[in-house]
């Protein structure tokens, strides 16, 4: 009879440690992984460039989480002045995504060549970058605006 009971004691023991294991585990908070703010953003640095013709050809430098830069955007508005103006507003007229293996992008150790030959020849134009943070709850980075008579 003993050994009835010890034996009932151990199953139920059993049963109530394969509860617990099993209910255990699903205990938590169960979210999707989020950036750590500070550790996976980027920002823009210097940016060299000069125009010949129709192309552009610029050099970014890429700061913080460079690694963290997806894609980028140039974006660009034609200008009639003579000069540039940096209090005017910036209205963006055109828009052109640069991927990772397209022939106008070029990324090494931090910095970013642009070569694209869209212009006019005879017109100005003010432009910037426009990097989008892979991950996306971060947002876009936009850079200064530039001006290339």
């Amino acid at each position: 009879m003993e050994t009835r009971l010890s034996l009932r004691g151990g199953v139920i023991s059993c049963l109530l440690m394969g509860l617990v294991l099993v209910f255990g585990t699903g205990c938590g908070k169960k979210a999707w992984p989020e950036p750590q703010l500070d550790e996976d953003r980027f920002y823009w640095g210097q940016i060299q460039h000069q125009r010949q013709g129709a192309c552009l050809d610029a050099r970014a430098l890429v700061h913080g989480a460079a690694n963290k830069l997806g894609n980028v955007y140039l974006e660009w508005m034609e200008w009639d002045r003579p000069e540039d103006c940096p209090e005017c507003p910036f209205e963006v007229t055109s828009r052109v995504l640069l991927a990772d293996r397209s022939s106008e992008l070029k990324r090494q150790n931090g910095v970013i060549r642009i070569l694209l030959c869209e212009w006019d020849p005879d017109l100005s134009y003010r432009w910037r970058l426009v990097g989008m943070n892979v991950h996306r709850g971060l947002g876009a980075v936009e850079s200064q605006v530039e001006y290339s008579p």
